[in-house]
């Protein structure tokens, strides 16, 4: 019962940081559940346990969330099928915030802000890379931006300027609704850049401000991941991982631009290519279609070497921008994954793919609309006043033995009401557990 209301915390603390004005967004799942059961039976789930599924999946489909936020607080309201479930609303009176639910109708949370504030600072120190300036918890983006900004301005021009375009060339060549006529060949100078990439560990290394932030952040990651770290080989580690991503440049990249003569709109066709040395095909190849800057479509293709079987995999991905939508798409090793997100106006729909490219496993739909009021009375009359920080001290329940009971006895029973209603299914996921 605790974790429920952690989670309700975490919710408050959430939506407290939204700026204070009404908004409303709606909120809806859909599983295809064909796709959905055949990729759990892939996965080698018993047949027993794949009995659960069709419940499971049954009531994330009913389900829809709405949450409303105003100027003192939000509401969150769940239904299926657009029948009312659960209600939990908030508002704040300058000091706090005051919680009502219709899981526990006859009660009235309180949370002080010294309370949200503590749990705050908590939270953000556990972030990985949280804390101050090359401390134990890692770095702030101001002081990243004020040590890192110069070496990294001074690479990417060094980077830059390694690309050598060559003669235009006339040519013919269609991609898409567009036909190019002029082509620049461009050459790459690999020695140039990987001079600049030694410069750039020669002077992080002689940096302590930038080598102290490096290690907080490598030191928070490790704490969050709970993997080892260990201060005294840091430098060691990191000057062997620049090595190993230096290992890896090519030792020849190439391109084409094709563009056409007269046009002042940016449009603009590039291939490139990598290669590897002493081979005569590319490992990596991309392109990118850059029509403006609301229409683009760009991508790669290139060989990935596993270290420790030498065996090679090829991975494709391709990112895709039109108007307000979105494509991507990323496969490798006979796997498919896909996002689409497609906008219209207040509407935002999210569509997942996994090994299927012609339909979505997975649906995400989003109705976002200015205005809305909380419906639920944020109103301590007539119900029982319960600090939170008292329930979360509460080491043996004594104090929130009333509350238990308001939830299993009126809370729970309404929405198992509703659920039971609308996702009959569920009965049977119940007897089992039961």
């Amino acid at each position: 019962m605790k974790k429920l209301f952690a989670l309700i915390l975490a919710l408050v603390l959430t939506l407290a940081c939204v700026p204070a004005f009404a908004q409303t967004v709606y909120t809806k799942v859909t599983v295809d559940r064909e796709q959905a059961r055949a990729l759990i039976s892939g996965f080698g789930v018993p047949e027993a346990q794949m009995a659960m599924a069709d419940p499971i999946l049954s009531l994330v489909n009913a389900l829809g969330v709405r949450v409303t936020t105003v100027e003192d607080g939000a509401q969150v309201d769940l239904d299926l099928n657009g029948e009312d479930a659960l209600s939990l609303g908030w508002a704040s009176d300058g000091e706090g915030f005051g919680i009502v639910s219709t899981l526990f109708p006859n009660y009235y949370l309180t949370v002080s802000n010294d309370t949200i504030s503590g749990m705050m600072a908590q939270m953000a120190q556990n972030m990985p890379g949280a804390g101050g300036e090359g401390g134990a918890g890692g770095f702030d983006m101001a002081a990243m931006q004020s040590i890192f900004g110069g070496y990294y301005q001074k690479w990417m021009e060094a980077c830059a300027s390694a690309g050598q375009p060559g003669e235009p060339v006339a040519v013919e060549f269609e991609y898409g609704n567009h036909v190019f006529d002029t082509m620049v060949p461009v050459t790459v100078d690999m020695a140039a850049i990987t001079a600049a990439t030694n410069e750039l560990l020669e002077a992080l290394l002689a940096d302590p401000a930038a080598m102290a932030m490096l290690q907080g952040m490598a030191q928070g990651m490790a704490q969050s991941s709970g993997t080892a770290f260990d201060p005294e080989t840091f430098e060691a580690d990191f000057k062997a991982g620049f090595g190993e991503w230096m290992a890896h440049f090519p030792d020849e990249v190439k391109a084409e631009v094709y563009t056409k003569a007269g046009d002042e709109s940016g449009l603009f066709f590039m291939n490139a290519e990598s290669f590897r040395e002493g081979e005569a095909a590319p490992f990596f190849t991309a392109f990118m279609l850059y029509e403006n800057e609301k229409n683009m479509d760009m991508g790669f293709t290139m060989e990935v070497v596993d270290d420790k079987t030498g065996e090679t995999a090829t991975m494709t991905a391709e990112f895709a921008m039109k108007d307000t939508d979105m494509k991507m798409v990323l496969e490798m090793g006979g796997m498919y994954y896909g996002l689409n997100i497609i906008a219209d106006g207040g509407n935002m729909t999210f569509d997942v793919f996994f090994m299927n490219p012609e339909s979505p496993l997975l649906s995400v739909a989003l109705e976002i609309a200015d205005g809305g009021e909380r419906t639920l009375p944020v109103d301590a009359s007539g119900k029982t006043v319960m600090p939170l920080e008292a329930f979360m001290a509460d080491a043996n329940g004594e104090a929130a033995q009333g509350l238990y009971g308001d939830i299993q006895a009126n809370g729970l029973g309404a929405l198992m009401n509703a659920v039971m209603g609308q996702v009959p299914e569920i009965a049977t996921l119940m007897g089992q557990a039961g």
